[in-house]
C-alpha cells in the first residue's frame, strides 16, 4: 500500500468531517428545515472532492477552504433544523390544544428554510454580513443562552478578514467561517428559547386532552343512563300489566319482545366494546412500544410526538373501559329488576352467571393493563437514565477534547513569540501557527464527530463504550501530532527548521565548520546541545544527519568531507545522550543543493548539515 504525503492526508481527514458533520445535519432535518444552508454546504463538499487532488496546488488550497467552509455551514444547518423542528412541535400542541376548545398565544420567531443569505458580491461586504450576522447573534442573547457560542473566535476571523482584505480568497474564506460561527450561536439561542416553553405547552395540551375525554365520557354516560331509565320504565309497565294477563295479553308479549330486543342490544354492545377494548389495548401496546425504543436514541421532535401518541390511546381505551363498566352496571341492574320478577326466574341464573363472567373479565384487563402501564413506566425511566448516562459521558468527553484545545492553543502562542526571536525562522514558525489553528479546528470537529457517535451510542450501552475507546484513540493520536508540532516550535527556537514529509528537519549553518574542516566549532556545539536537550525527554525519536556541500571543488572530496562533518555531528549528539541506536550519518556531498552555486550566498547556504526528524 503506498502511503499519502501528510498534507493529502489531512485534506481527506477534513473533507471526511466535512462528510460526517452533513450527516448529522441531515439527522437533525436539515433538508426540512434548514434546506439553504443544507445544499451550501454539500456544494462545498463537491467542490473539495471534485478538486482535492488537482495538480494545480491553488486549487488545492481552494477545495481545502471549501471542505472548511462545509464543516461550520453544517453545523450552523443543524442547529437552525433542531431550532425549526421544535417549533414545529409547539405549533402542533397549538393546533392540540386549540382541538381541545384551549387556546395558546406563545409567539414563535422563525425563518424560511429556504432563505437566501445575500452575502454581497465584494470581499467588504461579505465582511460586513459576517459582522451582522455576529450582531444578530448577540440581539438575540446567544452570549447568555449558548455556553459554547464561539461569538469571540468568529470575531478573530472577522477581523483576520479585515487584514487579509487584500487577499479576497483568503478574506473571503474567513469571513464565511465567521459567518457560519455566529449563525450557529443565533440559531441555537432561538432553539434554547423555544425548548423552554416546551414543558408547559406539553403540559396544557395533556390537561385539555383528559377534560375532552371526561366530557365525551360523560355524554356517554348520561346516554346510558336514559337508555336505562327506558328500560326500567318498560319493566315497571311490563310488571303492571301481568296483574291483567287476561285483558292485556298481546300488550304484554309486546312489553316482553321490545325487553328482548333491548337485551340484545345489550349484549351486541357489550360485544362490541370488548372488540373497542382489545383494539385500543392493541394500539396501545404498540404506541408503548415505538416510545421505548425511541426514548435512547431518538430525537426530541420524535419523542414528543410518540409520547402524545401513547396519551392518546390510553384516553381511548379509559373511554372504552369506562363504557364496559356501564355496561356491567346496566347487566347487574336488569338482573336485579328479573329477581322480583317470578316470569323470568327461568334465565336469572343464566343471566347471573353471564354477569359474574363480563365482571371477572374487566378485572383481569384491568389488572393486567395496570401491570403492563407499570412496566412501560419502568422501561421508560430506565431508558431516560441510560440517555442521561451517555450525555454525561459524552459532555465530559468534550470537556476533555477543550481541554487539548487550550494546550494547543498555548503552544501556537509559544510559536509566535519564537517568530519575534528569530527572523530567520519566520516562514517555518508561520507555517506552524497555521497546523496549530488547523489542529484546533480538528480537534473541535472531533468533538462534535464524538458527540454525534455517543448520542448514536445510545441504541445500546455496550456500543457506546466501544465508540468512546475508539475516540479516546484518536485524542492519543491527535496528542502525538501536538507534541510534533511543540518539538517543532522548540527546535525553530535554536536553529533554522522546517517540515517535511519526511519529518522535521533542523539545519545548521555552513559557520559550523571551519573551511575545508570536519571538526565542530564551539558554537555548533552550543547549538547542538540545545537540540539534545529538546530530544532526549522522548524515546520515540528517529534521526538522520545529513551533511552538504557545495560544487567547488572535486566531487569525490566534497563526498568526504560531507560524510566526515555528518559523523562527527552524529558523534557529539550521542556524546550528548542521544542513542547510537537511534541516530544514523550519511554525506550528500554536492548532489543536493537547496540554491544556486553560481552564488556566494548560494553556496553558503548549500554548505550545511541537515538533522532530520521523525517520531
Amino acid at each position: 500500500m503506498v502511503a499519502l504525503p501528510l498534507a493529502a492526508q489531512q485534506n481527506i481527514a477534513i473533507i471526511s468531517q466535512a462528510q460526517q458533520a452533513l450527516t448529522l445535519a441531515d439527522a437533525a432535518g436539515a433538508q426540512i428545515y434548514a434546506k439553504s444552508l443544507y445544499d451550501d454546504a454539500a456544494y462545498r463538499i463537491r467542490f473539495a472532492q471534485d478538486n482535492i487532488n488537482s495538480t494545480r496546488a491553488s486549487m488545492q488550497a481552494q477545495a481545502e477552504m471549501r471542505a472548511r467552509e462545509a464543516i461550520f455551514a453544517a453545523e450552523a444547518a443543524r442547529a437552525k433544523a433542531r431550532w425549526l423542528a421544535t417549533n414545529a412541535t409547539i405549533s402542533n400542541l397549538q393546533s392540540d390544544i386549540q382541538r381541545f376548545g384551549g387556546s395558546s398565544n406563545l409567539n414563535l420567531a422563525t425563518e424560511d428554510p429556504n432563505i437566501d443569505y445575500r452575502r454581497g458580491a465584494t470581499t467588504n461586504e461579505r465582511i460586513a454580513a459576517a459582522q451582522a450576522a455576529i450582531d444578530q447573534a448577540r440581539s438575540a442573547g446567544a452570549e447568555r443562552l449558548v455556553a459554547d457560542n464561539d461569538l469571540k473566535t468568529a470575531e478573530s476571523y472577522v477581523a483576520s478578514a479585515r487584514r487579509a482584505s487584500s487577499n479576497s480568497d483568503v478574506a473571503d474564506y474567513q469571513a464565511y467561517i465567521a459567518e457560519m460561527i455566529a449563525r450557529r450561536a443565533y440559531y441555537m439561542a432561538r432553539f434554547n428559547e423555544a425548548s423552554r416553553s416546551l414543558p408547559d405547552i406539553q403540559l396544557q395540551r395533556t390537561r385539555l386532552a383528559q377534560t375532552y375525554s371526561d366530557q365525551q365520557a360523560n355524554l356517554e354516560r348520561a346516554q346510558r343512563e336514559e337508555v336505562e331509565r327506558r328500560t326500567a320504565d318498560l319493566q315497571r309497565q311490563l310488571a303492571a300489566e301481568q296483574a291483567n294477563r287476561q285483558a292485556q295479553a298481546e300488550e304484554l308479549e309486546r312489553l316482553r319482545s321490545q325487553l328482548d330486543e333491548n337485551r340484545r342490544a345489550m349484549q351486541l354492545r357489550i360485544e362490541n366494546d370488548r372488540a373497542a377494548r382489545i383494539d385500543a389495548e392493541t394500539r396501545l401496546d404498540e404506541a408503548m412500544r415505538q416510545y421505548e425504543a425511541a426514548a435512547v436514541s431518538g430525537n426530541s421532535a420524535d419523542l414528543d410526538r410518540l409520547r402524545r401518541n401513547v396519551e392518546d390511546q390510553q384516553i381511548a381505551l379509559r373511554t372504552v373501559q369506562e363504557r364496559e363498566r356501564l355496561d356491567s352496571q346496566a347487566l347487574s341492574a336488569e338482573i336485579d329488576a328479573a329477581r322480583n320478577d317470578a316470569n323470568q326466574q327461568a334465565d336469572l341464573t343464566q343471566r347471573q352467571s353471564q354477569l359474574d363472567q363480563y365482571q371477572r373479565e374487566l378485572q383481569s384487563d384491568i389488572t393486567a393493563r395496570a401491570e403492563i402501564e407499570r412496566r412501560h413506566d419502568a422501561a421508560i425511566a430506565a431508558a431516560q437514565q441510560q440517555r442521561q448516562q451517555l450525555e454525561a459521558q459524552a459532555q465530559t468527553l468534550r470537556e476533555q477534547i477543550q481541554q487539548a484545545q487550550s494546550q494547543a492553543q498555548q503552544q501556537a502562542q509559544a510559536a509566535q513569540a519564537a517568530q519575534q526571536q528569530a527572523a530567520q525562522a519566520q516562514q517555518a514558525l508561520q507555517t506552524a501557527q497555521q497546523q496549530a489553528v488547523q489542529q484546533q479546528q480538528q480537534l473541535t470537529q472531533q468533538a462534535q464527530a464524538s458527540a454525534f457517535d455517543a448520542e448514536k451510542a445510545r441504541q445500546t450501552a455496550q456500543s457506546a463504550q466501544a465508540e468512546l475507546a475508539r475516540t479516546r484513540e484518536e485524542l492519543a493520536r491527535r496528542s502525538a501530532e501536538t507534541e510534533q508540532l511543540r518539538l517543532q516550535q522548540q527546535l525553530a527556537a535554536i536553529a533554522a527548521t522546517k517540515t517535511e514529509s519526511r519529518g522535521i528537519v533542523v539545519t545548521l549553518p555552513s559557520v559550523s565548520f571551519d573551511p575545508g574542516k570536519t571538526t565542530l566549532k564551539p558554537s555548533a556545539k552550543k547549538t547542538l546541545q540545545k537540540i539534545a536537550n529538546q530530544l532526549k525527554a522522548n524515546e520515540n525519536i528517529r534521526m538522520s544527519v545529513e551533511g552538504h556541500t557545495d560544487n567547488v571543488g572535486k566531487a569525490e572530496k566534497n563526498m568526504t568531507i560531507s560524510e566526515k562533518r555528518a559523523q562527527a555531528v552524529r558523534d557529539y549528539l550521542v556524546s550528548l545522550g542521544i542513542s547510537p541506536n537511534h541516530i544514523t550519518a550519511a554525506g550528500k556531498g554536492e548532489s543536493d543543493p537547496v540554491a544556486s552555486n553560481k552564488t556566494a550566498s548560494g553556496r553558503s547556504a548549500n554548505r550545511r548539515v541537515e538533522l532530520v526528524i521523525s517520531m
